[in-house]
């Protein structure tokens, strides 16, 4: 095929990459920063899967920030400003943490309307055993008491004080708290001579929008600044979130940037032209490319992890123009004398991908095919291009005496017993795989947790006793009313769980809005009371008149239960609509959360003793699901290993086929060596890395399988491609987030070890060829 021919096939093929790249550009990229997208389902029950998804989406919109000072008023007049300035960003959809007097008379009104229906579940057992006199007992007791300017007048229309004592029923359910008081709306909280209020909003918008992130950071910040005498502390998902894209920001500079940096240096240095720096700049730039447009075009988007990931594909991409100049020192057309060995190369490393991107794990796959087809895009701008742009280059003769010493000095260890001795690591590597305890496959490696937001986030807990995100028990029924049911229904077990110290506290909506069967005979036994009831003390005192009673009566008579749909929409529910998840897979849903979880183990047992309630343990799942997939991703690097073998077989003799593959095998039994005495363990991030270190190390071997000659300027092509993905892969593993820094360790191991294990086996391929010395 012509160069012209060549050249206008890669023209078309940039072109249809731009055309979809643009096409994405006038809709707009999503670059996500979301740490659960990059997850796969957990949950073998579809509905299960389905309710943490409706949940976490509520929960990583909700943002608390704590505003303290000395001064009592000065903090609920900072509360107010910082509310206001929240407001004007059109950010926030609602604030839960500030009741106006409004809504805390309408909160008051919703359950005054219904309280010849409610009977909290101590009240209840006193009305059975004991009948009304209690509760007209303890009204008199608070006609004498401070409240009895609020609660008299009550007395004519409650005289049991039912919505009062439900009330104060409710607020009791939060479990173990701090005890805060309501001052000009805000709950406040008094430690150490300072007072605290809490602000608590939804945010209308993702919490993963770059623009978000900002915008709420920004302002909090500035607010601090400009008012030194107050004290903020912060939590929520969008504190992280921009934590993280700014952490991940930094690393794809920082590695992208080294990597280039020492791309242009070492072709500088080896080739001394413009013209194959430009070259292999471009190839790098294709790929990048063409590997970005077409993750993005796939999925729909692109994660920030995958672009770390993928920002070390420098290191490997620029093999293909490395082999291709490094020939050039000695043929006038290279192509044709490395072109299988890249062939080679690039088959066995799309292998390893293809392996990895049919698992059932979204994040594996946006990696395995942003560096396939990064790869392949690579290789194919080496390949269509580079005889088209006339070059020169002239490799200094210090650099080639470098690595021909290096050759010289692999001779010496390039004998069987040393091989033999080689075998030692892949066993002490099984070994150490197969007693390591520790295998550290949890999810939070994904993330680098920044010690001032966790510290934060403590200080807030001790105030607030908030609900587990990831933890919690789904109760599912065929409808509303049966679902308010079952929670009742659990209500004995869930409060035997709090008495047993497995939890300390729980919330959900049947504590608010009982079902109709319970508010039906909480009304009879009511009624039974209410109707029969003279109320003579209260007459004698003046605190209720005869026709008062009547009316009374007549009010009992003619009151409706309390539905779910009038809570919802009232501002506790509004505040509280997280624990209702409404229908899923023609099921009505509901959240029980969790406070302080102190056994996991006591509360999936309860979970598993009824068929309709779930416990969800999203990061437990997880990360066992990543041992799995470790495991999983072992096999198949041996599968595709066992392959790659027999493809190898067909071209050269088996002995040859296995020199080729024992420098990756030994540099990865080094690897997992290194990470478990390390890190004291090697997780699925490591394994992952593997798979780098056997593509690029069947690279190596590759091309010494098809010399024709023994040439140093194969082992000068190995070096500068060592070089350059030893440097991107080595900054790696400085990486804050420790998944990224297990990937970098495991690969600045076995690329280490394979560059100095590649011409050793070199010499032996070039025995078993018969080929003469240099």
């Amino acid at each position: 095929m012509s160069t012209n021919i060549r050249t206008l096939i890669w023209t078309l093929m940039l072109a249809v990459t731009g055309w979809l790249f643009y096409s994405h550009l006038t809709s707009g990229f999503r670059v996500e920063t979301n740490i659960l997208k990059l997850l796969p389902k957990t949950e073998v029950d579809p509905f299960a899967e389905e309710a943490f998804t409706r949940f976490s989406d509520n929960n990583f919109k909700q943002i608390i920030v704590a505003v303290s000072a000395d001064d009592k008023s000065q903090v609920s007049g900072a509360a107010k400003q910082l509310i206001s300035q929240l407001k004007q960003t059109e950010l926030i959809a609602s604030f839960t943490s500030q009741l106006t007097q409004k809504e805390q008379e309408a909160v008051g009104k919703l359950y005054f309307d219904h309280r010849f229906h409610l009977l909290t579940d101590r009240d209840r057992q006193l009305m059975l055993e004991q009948g009304s006199q209690p509760f007209l007992d303890a009204t008199l007791q608070l006609v004498y008491s401070p409240l009895s300017g609020q609660l008299i007048g009550l007395i004519p229309t409650d005289p049991y004080l039912l919505s009062y004592r439900y009330l104060q029923n409710l607020n009791a359910k939060g479990g173990k708290q701090q005890q805060g008081q309501l001052d000009d709306g805000f709950i406040l909280f008094e430690q150490e001579e300072q007072y605290t209020a809490l602000i608590s909003a939804t945010l209308q918008t993702s919490p993963f929008d770059t623009h978000t992130q900002d915008t709420v950071t920004t302002l909090l910040h500035d607010f601090e600044q400009n008012n030194p005498e107050l004290t903020l502390l912060k939590t929520g998902a969008v504190f992280y979130a921009q934590h993280a894209a700014a952490s991940a920001k930094q690393e794809i500079s920082t590695i992208g940037l080294g990597s280039l940096i020492a791309v242009i240096l070492l072709l500088i240095v080896a080739f001394r032209s413009t013209a194959p720096l430009l070259l292999t700049l471009t190839s790098l730039a294709s790929g990048i490319f063409i590997a970005f447009t077409v993750v993005h075009w796939f999925f729909g988007s692109i994660h920030v992890l995958t672009l770390v990931f993928g920002s070390s594909l420098v290191g490997v991409a620029v093999d293909y123009a490395f082999h291709y100049f490094a020939s050039a020192n000695k043929h006038r057309h290279p192509l044709r004398h490395i072109l299988i060995a890249i062939s080679m190369g690039l088959v066995s490393s799309v292998i390893g991908y293809i392996a990895l991107f049919t698992a059932p794990f979204p994040g594996l796959r946006q990696m395995a095919l942003f560096c396939a087809t990064g790869l392949a895009g690579a290789f194919l701008t080496v390949v269509l291009l580079f005889d088209r742009i006339p070059y020169r280059v002239a490799t200094p003769n210090w650099l080639l005496r470098c690595f021909k010493s290096h050759l010289r000095v692999s001779r010496h260890a390039s004998n069987n017993t040393f091989i033999l001795m080689l075998l030692l690591a892949p066993l002490t590597a099984g070994y150490l795989l197969l007693n390591t305890e520790q295998d550290n496959d949890n999810i939070r490696q994904l993330q680098s947790i920044p010690p001032e937001l966790y510290q934060q986030e403590q200080q807030i807990k001790e105030l607030v006793n908030a609900p587990a995100t990831n933890q919690f028990f789904v109760v599912k029924a065929e409808n509303k009313q049966l679902l308010l049911e079952k929670l009742q229904q659990l209500e004995p077990q869930l409060q035997q769980l709090v008495s047993s110290a497995v939890i300390d506290g729980y919330q959900h909506p049947a504590q608010f809005v009982p079902s109709a069967q319970q508010q039906r005979n909480d009304y009879q036994l009511l009624g039974k009371r209410l109707l029969n009831d003279n109320f003579q003390q209260l007459l004698e005192l003046g605190l209720l008149q005869p026709a008062q009673i009547s009316k009374l009566k007549q009010n009992y008579q003619q009151q409706t239960p309390l539905g779910i749909n009038e809570w919802l929409n009232s501002p506790l529910g509004q505040r509280f609509n997280y624990l209702w998840l409404g229908q899923i897979e023609q099921q009505q849903a509901s959240i029980i959360t969790l406070n302080n979880i102190h056994d996991l183990e006591a509360l999936q047992q309860a979970a598993q003793a009824h068929d309709y309630l779930y416990f969800i343990n999203k990061v437990e799942k997880i990360s066992t699901l990543f041992a799995n997939y470790r495991e999983l991703a072992l096999l198949m690097l041996l599968t595709a290993l066992g392959i790659i073998f027999i493809l190898l077989t067909v071209k050269y003799r088996p002995i040859i086929a296995a020199y080729v593959l024992l420098g990756p095998v030994i540099a990865a039994a080094f690897a997992v060596i290194v990470n478990i005495s390390i890190n004291g363990s090697f997780n699925l991030f490591s394994t992952l890395a593997l798979f780098l270190v056997f593509g690029i190390g069947i690279d190596y071997g590759l091309f010494y399988a098809e010399a024709k000659t023994r040439s140093s300027y194969i082992n000068l092509a190995i070096g500068l491609s060592a070089i350059t993905t030893l440097l991107s892969f080595g900054l790696l593993s400085l990486s804050a987030t420790p998944a990224i820094h297990a990937f970098g360790l495991t690969m600045l191991t076995g690329i280490l070890t394979v560059f100095l294990l590649s011409p050793i086996l070199g010499h032996l391929i070039y025995s078993t060829k018969g080929l003469p010395h240099e």
